[in-house]
């Protein structure tokens, strides 16, 4: 990794703790001019679906905004937590030490390595 990454990476931090973006989640929010192509079904009480229901009314949308909104934001601080690496100071400067400073592959290594090609069909992945 180029060192001038290394420094994009270490510039997001927030309280004293390096975050690292292992990759970007971007804002796939279909637009109200997209045309829809998928439908999602939920079976749900008659209690939450009026639960539900208020609170888009509340927000000024639609049921099915609500839905879609709610759930879009959901899942995308599932994927952030998921795919983000949270370090202390210390653990972020021995994973950028590591990183810049790779050691070779030794013996053990490169045996496990050709046991996983081997045993996995890694060609087709």
């Amino acid at each position: 990794m180029a060192y001038k990454q290394l420094e994009q990476i270490r510039r997001v931090c927030h309280n004293g703790t390096r975050i690292i973006d292992i990759e970007e989640v971007g804002d796939s929010m279909a637009t109200n001019t997209e045309r829809k192509d998928t439908r999602l079904v939920a079976r749900t009480s008659v209690e939450v679906q009026e639960i539900i229901q208020r609170a888009a009314d509340y927000s000024g949308a639609t049921l099915s905004q609500f839905l879609i909104e709610s759930a879009m934001e959901k899942a995308r601080n599932v994927i952030e937590r998921t795919e983000t690496l949270h370090l202390s100071m210390a653990g972020a400067d021995a994973l950028f030490a590591a990183l810049e400073n790779t050691p070779k592959a030794n013996t053990k290594l490169l045996k496990a390595a050709q046991h996983y090609k081997d045993t996995v069909n890694v060609h087709n992945h």
